[in-house]
């Protein structure tokens, strides 16, 4: 029973970040063929059409709204261009086409660096690399991408249990030990704290029960 409520801890921590992901993936799901949403030309009216677009999310038609943000980035892309990039990316997000969804995210990154949720908007990345793509690498070269000093205090345990726990699932348990070291040491009263400090006692007595096999084995 501990140990199924440590994997289940484990999920839910590496979706930290992306706490509405599985939600909106179920919630967003089309249950059939929508009608493709588009503005013509001699009523293009970039306010317009932004407003009409939140209007269709906001009732749940997440396909078509995605369609006119997608338009509307298109043919004004100088009208609030890192809101619209932002809605598109949490609307492909919604519908559950996660690879369409980072592709938009990466662009975002690369396009406004300067964002304030840069930190945060990588963490979810590596969350649904890892969760729904089961892509480990990628996840973790989306972590690698978040310069540590930028991280905020708030944030830190989080992102040092993430890294750990991504080296571990990659067998690469000495890494993860030093991180999860670390987060013991530095933030002991956190939960992330709590978890590292489980994660080192079973990778530790993992490495005991190795050596104990391999000495009766001579």
């Amino acid at each position: 029973m501990r140990r199924l409520l440590l994997l289940g801890f484990l999920a839910f921590l590496l979706v930290w970040a992306s706490s509405p992901l599985m939600a909106q993936i179920q919630e967003g799901s089309p249950s059939g063929a929508q009608a493709r949403e588009t503005v013509q030309g001699e009523n293009w009216d970039p306010q317009e059409v932004y407003r009409r677009a939140r209007l269709l999310v906001d009732k749940g038609s997440l396909r078509q709204g995605l369609d006119l943000f997608l338009q509307l980035r298109e043919q004004s892309p100088r009208y609030r261009p890192l809101v619209v990039q932002r809605h598109i990316c949490q609307l492909y997000e919604r519908i559950g086409d996660i690879s369409k969804a980072l592709e938009e995210y990466e662009g975002f990154i690369r396009r406004f660096p300067w964002a304030r949720d840069r930190v945060q908007m990588l963490m979810r990345m590596a969350a649904m690399a890892e969760v729904a793509l089961h892509d480990l690498g990628r996840a973790w070269r989306y972590l690698e991408m978040i310069p540590e000093d930028k991280v905020p205090p708030g944030d830190m345990a989080p992102y040092l249990f993430n890294k750990g726990y991504l080296l571990e699932k990659m067998g690469k348990k000495d890494e993860a030990v030093e991180y999860y070291r670390r987060l013991v040491e530095e933030y002991p009263q956190t939960v992330g704290g709590f978890w590292a400090k489980e994660r080192l006692k079973e990778l530790t007595q993992n490495e005991v029960s190795g050596g104990q096999e391999r000495d009766t084995g001579r």
